[in-house]
């Protein structure tokens, strides 16, 4: 009979445990992130942009090419925040990480590649 008690006791203390757990756990939930390299996107179009720089260009050709970095950055900036709307979470510059597993799932998706393909469509 003692036995019998034990084992139930044991259950429900164990059942308990796990229910306050799931509780905590769906109160506190872990903040939801994506990281994305801006970095590497401004310097691709940092080396598509140097291609045009020629030597004698005027003025106006300059502030063209000026033009075309300030509205890229705009455009990666609405990309940003598709992202973000997207999976209703953070972005975090991959920049920003001072470190990250070597495995290749870390918990933190790379959306980079999103990031490209809402830019192609621009």
């Amino acid at each position: 009979m003692n036995l019998r008690r034990l084992l139930v006791m044991c259950f429900l203390s164990v059942f308990a445990s796990c229910a306050i757990g799931y509780s905590w756990l769906r109160a506190h939930p872990s903040p939801r992130l994506v990281r994305v390299d801006v970095g590497s996107l401004f310097e691709e179009q940092k080396k598509i942009l140097a291609a045009r720089l020629k030597p004698g260009m005027t003025d106006e050709e300059q502030k063209a090419i000026f033009l075309v970095a300030a509205d890229y950055g705009k455009q990666v900036d609405e990309a940003l925040n598709t992202i973000a709307n997207e999976c209703r979470c953070g972005v975090l510059n991959t920049a920003a990480l001072v470190r990250m597993a070597d495995a290749a799932e870390t918990g933190i998706p790379d959306a980079t590649d999103r990031v490209r393909q809402l830019l192609a469509q621009k």
